[in-house]
């Protein structure tokens, strides 16, 4: 079950979706629950999997919302959801319900078989932070020190305005009281583990990272005309300061070695200006098909994730690597665990543009180095496709239906 699925665009919908295929490939029977979503059936079979799309008072919703690709579930339970969520629990008497994302609030309400396990993945901090981000206000340097009911209202608030940020904090808080009735949660990284799970007792939770499509690594398309000649740094993801653009941008100024730099996703509120100049170019595109992003991924000479917020996992990281190019990425969040420092990549402080510049300029100086580490790097993202990640998966699964019959 998830607040939302394929075609809407996201890391978390392509995850859930290789999961689910993947899972009905190897003979199980999933069907997937999601949110309605404009422009998509209520039922469609695909890829082996049943998508069922439910509305319920979420869609009341859609007009406060700042992304319209993107519905989130409210931090509460949906009652017309419920009911539609329990009738499918009835009539397909699943052997787990797997939820991702705030639609988790509604199937903790669920009446599920006694042998059914409830298991949630937390795709990031949404679980106990509103922003779902574990960034105090504004200041992506200032890490939160975790949640608090005066805190996290007046951040929340701050952020969505204080009705919606009241409304969305509260219900956090409220939804603790119901968090025994998840069997298992499977973070995607440690540093998700460690923020949203302290005095969760161990057996209750499996570090396992989200899937990629075994495929992932093998371009499907031409080398894009947009990417310029030679060597170049290539960002990939949104246009906005969480991700550290302004940051790369003040780093490409200062660079040693003049290259193009390469900068694709979707524009937001807070996406600056790309001004380059005559000698250090910045190509910007906001539409590019995931299968170009991956042949762009592939003819980079670098690719950089400067992240100033604490990044769940790094799936820009773990796809960059699995095309063999070397990667400069922010020591925060679950990018510390994907990228492994002088092996795969480099990984430097977040916000310090001249440690960012220095390590792409140690990279783009020494391409020997940079061949060794993306060699490694192809290595390390194996651990993160579907055959190494779904099996456990479903250990998890048979681990969650044991802690029932204790």
């Amino acid at each position: 079950m998830t607040d939302s699925y394929p075609p809407a665009p996201g890391g978390l919908e392509r995850a859930v979706r290789v999961l689910s295929r993947e899972l009905a490939a190897r003979g199980h029977h999933v069907e997937v629950a999601s949110l309605s979503r404009p422009g998509s059936p209520a039922f469609e079979r695909a890829g082996g999997v049943v998508v069922r799309r439910f509305t319920g008072w979420t869609r009341h919703l859609r007009r406060f919302s700042t992304d319209p690709d993107h519905q989130f579930h409210p931090t509460v339970a949906d009652p017309p959801l419920v009911r539609s969520l329990q009738g499918l629990v009835d009539a397909t008497r699943p052997d787990v319900v797997h939820a991702h994302g705030w639609i988790l609030h509604s199937c903790l309400r669920l009446r599920l078989p006694p042998d059914a396990a409830l298991v949630v993945s937390l795709h990031d901090y949404g679980l106990v932070c509103a922003k779902k981000t574990m960034t105090y206000l504004d200041d992506f340097d200032s890490r939160c020190a975790g949640p608090s009911p005066g805190g996290c209202l007046g951040c929340a608030g701050a952020f969505y305005g204080s009705v919606k940020g009241t409304a969305l904090a509260l219900g956090l808080v409220l939804a603790r009281r119901s968090w025994d009735r998840v069997a298992m949660f499977l973070p995607i990284s440690a540093a998700v583990a460690r923020a949203c799970l302290p005095g969760v007792a161990p057996d209750r939770i499996r570090v396992i990272p989200p899937p990629a499509a075994d495929d992932a690594a093998s371009p499907q398309v031409p080398r894009p005309g947009f990417l310029p000649d030679g060597d170049f740094v290539l960002f990939v993801g949104a246009l906005g300061e969480h991700k550290g653009v302004s940051l790369l941008l003040r780093a490409h100024q200062r660079m040693a070695t003049p290259v193009p730099l390469v900068v694709i996703g979707p524009r937001r509120a807070d996406t600056p200006e790309f001004t380059g100049t005559a000698g250090r170019p910045v190509v910007v595109r906001d539409e590019v098909s995931h299968q170009q992003v991956m042949a762009a991924f592939a003819a980079a000479s670098v690719v950089a994730v400067p992240s100033r917020w604490p990044e769940p996992h790094g799936l820009v990281a773990v796809e960059a690597m699995a095309s063999g190019t070397a990667v400069v990425a922010s020591r925060t969040g679950g990018l510390a665990e994907v990228v492994e420092h002088d092996v795969t990549g480099c990984l430097v402080e977040p916000g310090d543009a001249d440690a960012l510049a220095g390590a792409l300029d140690d990279l783009l100086a020494d391409p020997a180095r940079r061949r060794r580490m993306g060699a490694a790097g192809a290595v390390r993202a194996c651990r993160y496709q579907s055959a190494a990640v779904v099996p456990r998966v479903v250990e998890a699964y048979a681990d969650a239906r044991a802690l029932l019959g204790r």
